[in-house]
């Protein structure tokens, strides 16, 4: 006679608090007790994972904080956030596969420019102008990542050369302008036909007869270098350079942000305005390789420092340092790839560990009061386990009446 119900029940909670299992007859080995356990850490470790969610962080302590303070506050950002300490840099040899392709794009055009030459020599002047053509976008590629203008300064040469032999002296001339504007130097004689070199000098003489005067550059943030058709014009943004009327290639330099190097339209007495980008991982590399073996300026300490906790992928720093003229401490949340100061708060040297740890969560804009118990979405899950594991049993037993639940060691 199958059980009642109540009873059954009974059992059932009675298998679930032990390991039991259920026997052979049934065909299962069911380890219900187990599987709980286990699916209870999940939920348990996904709580826990939960309060170290957040942007990396690098602390940084600064000269004249007590180790045990520097410590304690390390202690703390590291149980809400992930810490990160410093990244060594590459070897100096090693190229980045952007570097590669770079070269192998100028090497592309220089093998262009000479096919385009001999089809000059061979008076193919269609075959020559579209083996410039087709370097072009390569040349645009090159100035973009190294700035280097020489290349695309000799295609446009060679494209009006080519243009104005074959009677096309309008395609020519404009070809023959943007060389020009990249360099204003007087052509070299005698490379090419006289018809052609007549249209060269007739359009860079309508360059040099464009106003000239000054052209203001800003950059966010500031302190970038300028170079106008490669050559530098010194100091550092916001500044004010000398620029011909017409399109120039504009590079723009700065520690820690991508180089920007574009196109544009320059007036006497503009404006130009740009936003910089955050350098990417293999660009601060070489950035910092550059600055340790004196191949750039060393920049201030603020910028190398945020330039290497960027590298060793720190979203954020924290700076513990002594505050001028005082005996407490300054705590300040800074963003890496911005240099933006989020947030600084002052700690009391005198402050015992509660308020050290609340005035450290505050900064970093976290509630670090400690859990009591479970979390309240734990319970849930828990009872969706027991909840499954007595309707499953239930099913199991009622197809296998004689069903019976025994002790590890077996059933008598």
């Amino acid at each position: 006679m199958p059980k009642t119900v109540p009873a059954l029940l009974a059992q059932i909670l009675v298998a679930f608090s032990t390991p039991r299992r259920l026997t052979r007859a049934v065909g299962l080995r069911f380890c219900v007790h187990k599987l709980s356990r286990r699916i209870i850490a999940v939920a348990l470790g996904f709580s826990l994972s939960a309060q170290a969610a957040g942007p990396t962080v690098m602390v940084s302590v600064g000269h004249g904080t007590e180790p045990a303070r520097g410590k304690a506050v390390r202690e703390i950002v590291a149980s809400r956030r992930q810490v990160v300490d410093f990244v060594p840099l590459p070897a100096p040899g090693v190229v980045s596969t952007d570097l590669i392709a770079i070269e192998q794009r100028s090497q592309a055009v220089r093998h262009a420019l000479t096919r385009a030459r001999k089809k000059e020599s061979e008076a193919l002047w269609d075959d020559c102008v579209r083996e410039v053509a087709g370097a072009m976008s390569d040349a645009l590629e090159v100035i973009a990542t190294t700035g280097e203008l020489a290349l695309l300064r000799d295609l446009h040469l060679q494209a009006g050369v080519c243009l104005s032999l074959a009677d096309q002296v309008s395609g020519a001339r404009s070809h023959f302008r943007s060389a020009a504007l990249l360099d204003e130097t007087p052509p070299p004689a005698g490379l090419h036909r006289e018809e052609a070199e007549r249209v060269q000098v007739e359009a860079r003489n309508e360059i040099l007869a464009r106003p000239k005067g000054k052209v203001k550059i800003v950059t966010e943030p500031p302190g970038a270098r300028v170079l106008i058709d490669g050559h530098e014009v010194p100091g550092v943004t916001p500044l004010e350079a000398d620029a011909r009327l017409g399109d120039h290639f504009v590079t723009l330099r700065r520690f820690r942000y991508e180089s920007n190097t574009e196109q544009r339209l320059l007036q006497p007495f503009g404006l130009i305005r740009v936003n910089l980008e955050p350098a990417r991982r293999s660009t601060l590399g070489a950035q910092l390789l550059a600055v340790r073996y004196a191949q750039a300026p060393a920049p201030s300490a603020e910028e190398l420092f945020l330039a290497e906790a960027a590298w060793s992928r720190a979203e954020q720093v924290v700076g513990v340092t002594r505050a001028e003229g005082s005996s407490n401490y300054r705590l300040s949340l800074t963003e890496t790839a911005t240099g933006k100061s989020l947030r600084s708060v002052t700690l009391s040297r005198a402050a015992d560990d509660t308020a050290t740890r609340r005035t450290v969560c505050d900064l970093i804009g976290e509630t670090c009061e400690a859990p009591a118990g479970i979390p309240w979405y734990v319970w849930p899950l828990a009872g969706a386990v027991v909840a499954g594991g007595i309707v499953t049993t239930a099913v199991i037993i009622e197809n296998n009446r004689d069903a019976r639940f025994c002790a590890p060691s077996g059933c008598r």
